[in-house]
């Protein structure tokens, strides 16, 4: 990885289209703003085709999933695929409901999909393992989270990414493990909506593994340098927020815990 990763986002400013929940689209703009990038989001399926036009990179997240929200995502990931922009994919609680989880089946039959990033429930689901998660969040089941990311990886032909404890990023084959650990980032909602963002960033430069892998600490990074006299919820993310801004690549390949296998 060139040693001036963050250099190039901010130079680039890469557009990253989000088809966002109604949730965190305010937190998600900001953090791709942080880190370089210039956050688009888009709720109108009349417009969507036009904006994935001008985009370097498409989100989609289905945390408020809608007929208008999934028409945005199936116009912006096939404009995508035209243009051979990168899409990542939140099937956010796609165990949950038989209607999300056949709504991301439709995504994933008429898009192609580069990266699908969730919980381990999340993964399992989609993967059809057996996992008992808890609404959005992860839950708990039986299996080795490694096993299962590069199951879903060869399943779904996609990279993956899996945000945990120690974040996991894999083709199917070769895996990465990001091993900076912010407990508190699970303390704000929609964090891994934030880091969808980041990843958009980082793809429209090089849309490999390598380069998922190293956008996906990114936000780790930030959240551990921000725990390190702060204890507080708010303030957290405050602080978080501040060092994406503020992060230059010294600082990030200092204190990034990357592990390949």
């Amino acid at each position: 990885m060139k040693q001036n990763f963050i250099q190039q986002i901010r130079a680039k400013s890469p557009i990253v289209l989000n088809i966002a929940n109604f949730i965190t689209p305010q937190h998600v703009a900001d953090g791709i703003n942080y880190v370089g990038g210039s956050p688009m989001m888009v709720a109108d399926p009349l417009e969507v085709k036009d904006l994935a036009k001008l985009a370097n990179a498409v989100t989609i997240n289905i945390g408020s999933t809608n007929p208008a929200a999934q028409l945005c995502a199936l116009s912006a990931g096939e404009q995508a695929n035209t243009m051979d922009t990168p899409v990542i994919l939140d099937p956010v609680a796609v165990g949950a409901t038989a209607l999300r989880k056949e709504r991301v089946q439709q995504i994933l039959q008429n898009v192609k999909i580069d990266t699908i990033r969730g919980n381990i429930g999340e993964i399992a689901a989609l993967s059809g393992i057996n996992w008992q998660s808890h609404g959005i969040d992860a839950g708990s089941g039986a299996g080795d989270s490694i096993e299962i990311a590069k199951k879903a990886a060869q399943t779904l032909q996609t990279k993956i990414v899996i945000s945990g404890s120690t974040d996991i990023v894999t083709d199917g084959k070769t895996v990465y493990l990001i091993n900076n650990n912010a407990p508190m980032l699970k303390t704000n909602v929609g964090m891994g909506d934030v880091l969808d963002g980041i990843l958009g960033t980082g793809l429209s430069l090089d849309n490999s593994l390598e380069t998922l892998a190293y956008t996906t600490g990114i936000l780790p990074v930030a959240a551990e340098l921000a725990t390190v006299d702060n204890k507080n919820a708010a303030t957290f993310l405050q602080h978080t927020y501040d060092n994406l801004a503020s992060l230059d690549d010294e600082t990030f390949f200092k204190r990034l815990k990357i592990e390949k296998r």
